[in-house]
C-alpha cells in the first residue's frame, strides 16, 4: 500500500510509464489504494485535466478503443518532472527528521 497522495503517485506512474494512457493509470492506481474510493475514473480525469492545464503532463496520443471509449495517453513534462523532484526532496527531508 502506498502512503503518497493520490495525486503525486499519478505523476510519479506517468513520469515512469511515459505514454501511459488514462485507462492503465486507473488499473494501475485501483491495484495500489484498493481502499480509496476515490479512485474512479472521474476523480483520475479531473487530476489529469488539471495537470495538464498547469503544464506538468501533456497528451503524446488520443484514440478510441474497440469500444469507441476515449483513450488518452501522457507523458511528464519537464516542468512537472523538476516540481515532482521538489516534492519527493520535501518528504526526504521529513523523512530524516522523523527518523
Amino acid at each position: 500500500m502506498s502512503l503518497v497522495p493520490v495525486k503525486i503517485r499519478i505523476l510519479q506512474l506517468i513520469s515512469e510509464n511515459q505514454g501511459i494512457s488514462n485507462e492503465d493509470l486507473l488499473l494501475l492506481l485501483k491495484k495500489e489504494y484498493t481502499w480509496d474510493r476515490n479512485i474512479n475514473e472521474k476523480s483520475i480525469e479531473d487530476y489529469l485535466i488539471s495537470f495538464k492545464n498547469i503544464g506538468m503532463i501533456e497528451l503524446t496520443d488520443i484514440v478510441f478503443d474497440a469500444g469507441g471509449k476515449l483513450k488518452q495517453f501522457y507523458k511528464i513534462t519537464d516542468y512537472g518532472l523538476n516540481r515532482l523532484k521538489l516534492v519527493a526532496e520535501k518528504e526526504y527531508k521529513q523523512f530524516k527528521k522523523i527518523g
